[in-house]
């Protein structure tokens, strides 16, 4: 089959100028390959980049020696195996043609040439095999997870314990992977003068947020890991000075989102006995949940009240709501509900699992309030002083 490498580069890099597509497609080749070809072999180190022209491929990853799983599978105008454009790593699938395929492959060292000749099209690539990496994770997540739940009925305990200690392996390599190949590609560019001075503080700007997420990731991870080993030691809190403490921390994130934080301290609240850290880090917890899954423009409200023997925090927004189906899964570690209408975020599901548990480390308890399509309220309410036992 006779392929343009033009028009394909076209339609797989719609914001490339032409010329630009013209460069790029000047260092392609284009091949085809029989039903049962293996394009990509997963463990190995492979420096090629492919875009699909035509045919129909299949991307499997293996979990253990037995279990090969089937991730997706792309068309005509998707693309893989992009990482190898950025940095020596291996590949994390195998990609094999399920019918006779054609694709225009790019190998590093053509594209690294034609990086250095156009700066303007190094930062539109990087950016885009970001938000594909990014959406491609998401679903691969998505599926690992419902394949994983028709497999509950048919697995003993101990089993069952291996399968979240994998899936929790899995997402947090996903979840890691997207971040750190967007800073590796953006310093890459830098580092080989790449990057025009104009656009280099944008660039640096990215790298770093991208190195934020991982960060916020691992503190997570360890957090969690922290409160199953150490007894946190409880002073007197003013309730209403963690909950500004929490709004500091994510009104940035918030506004960035477009969303809007009104905050409410009732005047004289009772002081609670608690772990300032653990608190703040729980409220701080339902506010990233609300902000995530608000939508633009929305407001999201906090407020902190006494409630007979309660000190009680309130988080309300106008999200995307819980269906009564998950309420139970919200607070196990590593679940994310399915929110509707296809809709994708990130995240690993540790937020509010951390927040139950530090509220519970407390004497207290988290109660939620959830409309599909509406919205959510979660309340932590914590007993004063007097109410203890």
């Amino acid at each position: 089959m006779n392929a343009d490498p033009v028009a394909t580069l076209r339609r797989a890099f719609p914001r490339l100028l032409e010329e630009e597509i013209a460069e790029l497609a000047s260092v392609a080749q284009v091949r085809t390959y029989p039903p049962g070809t293996v394009l990509c072999h997963e463990g190995e180190e492979e420096d090629t980049f492919y875009v699909i022209v035509s045919g129909r491929l299949e991307v499997t990853k293996r979990f253990d020696d037995q279990t090969e799983r089937v991730l997706y599978h792309p068309g005509p105008g998707e693309f893989f195996g992009e990482i190898a454009l950025v940095q020596k790593a291996t590949r994390t699938a195998t990609v094999r043609t399920l019918e006779t395929t054609t694709v225009l492959e790019i190998g590093r060292e053509g594209f690294e040439s034609v990086l250095e000749r156009s700066p303007r099209m190094a930062l539109q690539i990087i950016r885009q095999v970001s938000s594909r990496l990014r959406d491609a994770d998401q679903k691969a997540i998505a599926d690992l997870r419902q394949k994983n739940v028709e497999l509950e009925r048919a697995y003993a305990e101990l089993e069952e314990q291996q399968r979240l200690r994998s899936e929790f392996l899995t997402t947090v390599a996903h979840e890691l992977r997207t971040p750190l190949t967007a800073a590796t590609g953006f310093l890459h560019l830098l580092r080989s003068g790449a990057v025009p001075p104009d656009q280099q503080a944008e660039v640096l700007e990215t790298v770093a947020r991208n190195l934020d997420t991982v960060v916020h990731l691992v503190n997570n991870i360890l957090f969690l890991q922290e409160l199953e080993l150490i007894t946190p030691e409880f002073q007197p809190l003013a309730l209403g000075d963690v909950v500004f403490r929490a709004v500091q921390g994510v009104r940035e994130r918030a506004e960035k989102a477009g969303i809007r934080l009104q905050v409410e301290v009732e005047p004289g609240l009772p002081t609670v006995a608690g772990d300032p850290t653990g608190l703040e880090r729980a409220v701080a917890a339902l506010l990233d949940n609300a902000v995530k899954f608000s939508p633009d423009g929305g407001v999201v409200r906090v407020e902190a009240f006494h409630d007979g023997a309660y000190v009680g925090v309130r988080v309300s927004d106008p999200g995307v709501g819980i269906s009564p189906e998950e309420m139970d899964l919200i607070f196990e570690p590593f679940a994310r509900a399915r929110p509707p209408e296809g809709r994708l975020f990130g995240g690993i599901g540790l937020g509010l699992p951390i927040a139950r548990h530090v509220v519970e480390l407390h004497g207290g308890r988290i109660e939620v309030e959830s409309r599909v399509g509406e919205g959510s309220t979660f309340t932590i309410l914590l007993p004063t002083p007097q109410a203890r036992p």
